[in-house]
């Protein structure tokens, strides 16, 4: 089953709001899960982050947009938080920035395998470099302070 967003009408605004109960998950555990639920938990709390700094600036440039961009936004904002949410409470900043490293290395090596242009590819692997060099000493650290 493939998404088509021609014909897909989504569901209404009214219908998304969430409650608290709701927007409370239960937070996955960082011993038992896949290491790409890290990845896809944080790339998503990402996305909808950035989404919600979008949809601000954009209400800021059309007064006419600005009602419903706002009531967008609080539905995003909800998700967002759901997603936030999903972090452990027992993983440290160092564990989250080491997941942030991986993100970067995942998608900038997927970006760089489907780029078509060889010179940009090229730049993509050459800032690969960079993000294994910051997961390298970010793990270094751990290391040293977790043992």
């Amino acid at each position: 089953m493939t998404l088509d967003l021609v014909k897909e009408r989504g569901i209404p605004l009214d219908d998304q709001s969430l409650s608290w109960k709701e927007m409370v998950g239960r937070p996955y555990s960082k011993l038992d899960v896949d290491a790409f639920t890290r990845v896809r938990v944080i790339l998503m709390n990402g996305i909808e982050s950035e989404q919600l700094r979008f949809l601000h600036v954009a209400a800021r440039m059309n007064r006419e947009l600005r009602e419903p961009l706002a009531r967008i936004r609080r539905i995003e904002q909800q998700q967002q938080t759901l997603v936030n949410w999903l972090h452990p409470a027992d993983q440290s900043p160092l564990e989250t920035t080491l997941g942030y490293e991986q993100v970067a290395i995942e998608l900038t090596a997927d970006i760089a395998q489907k780029e078509p242009d060889p010179y940009l590819a090229q730049t993509h692997r050459f800032g690969l470099l960079e993000d294994f060099d910051h997961l390298y000493r970010y793990a270094a650290l751990y290391d040293r302070l977790e043992g």
